[in-house]
């Protein structure tokens, strides 16, 4: 990605946290202004899901930096406890020494003030509400939330090299993702709804779904279960 032509024109991020403290996962989308879009996520062993907001913030600022930004730039998430530190908190946390208003020490204060360092003049944080069918949230979501639960775990470096490769189209580095995920899925037996089904496929309601029917997906049988929830399974016709 050639970060001198590319303009960035809107963000998403995400965090997740399996058990707060517990395993945690972040995740976080750039877009822009010709179509293409950048994905990155990022796992921790023991940490808070407000650390895992903020990291998500981070990393993706991080990126921005990389890049032309928009005037009036929205990095969307429902954190409602990052917009606030962002956008208020942090001026009297600083005039304070790092301190809250009741004196005491800022939780977080080391994530805190990375963002404060990286704080971008063109970039407004917005609220989105979480789980509400915002497409760009359900996917940060969807990465943060397999981060926290190991399913990126063993790739996350490879991860990190794939989404920065100058050398693939994006549509290529978002399929090798979506089906490295989809292998991970049918690895660990988890089941989906019909709307996780469609968001991982990226696929929209076809009539085998609608009529609840087993159907194929490249490698993979996409098979329903008693309960109308759904799981993928190895495709044998394409095992070795």
């Amino acid at each position: 990605m050639d970060s001198s032509q590319n303009i960035a024109i809107e963000a998403a991020t995400d965090g997740a946290c399996s058990g707060n403290p517990g395993k945690g996962g972040w995740g976080g989308l750039i877009l822009f202004d010709d179509g293409s879009e950048l994905e990155i996520g990022g796992f921790e062993e023991n940490t808070t899901n407000n650390r895992m907001e903020l990291m998500a913030a981070i990393k993706t600022l991080e990126k921005l930096k990389q890049f032309k930004i928009k005037k009036n730039f929205k990095l969307r998430t429902d954190s409602k406890y990052l917009i606030d530190g962002y956008s208020n908190w942090i001026n009297n946390w600083k005039k304070n020494g790092w301190k809250t208003s009741a004196g005491k020490p800022v939780q977080n204060l080391d994530l805190w003030q990375k963002i404060d360092g990286l704080r971008i003049k063109e970039v407004n944080m917005e609220f989105v509400k979480g789980h509400s069918g915002d497409k760009y949230n359900e996917r940060v979501d969807l990465i943060a939330t397999n981060y926290s639960k190991g399913l990126y775990q063993l790739k996350k470096n490879e991860q990190e090299n794939i989404v920065q490769d100058d050398s693939a189209p994006q549509e290529i580095i978002n399929l090798y993702s979506r089906i490295e995920l989809v292998s991970k899925f049918a690895q660990k037996g988890f089941l989906l709804t019909t709307s996780e089904l469609c968001n991982l496929l990226s696929i929209e309601e076809n009539q085998d779904i609608k009529e609840i029917k087993q159907f194929n997906w490249r490698n993979w049988v996409i098979k329903p279960t008693s309960k109308k929830l759904w799981l993928i399974q190895e495709n044998n016709q394409y095992s070795k």
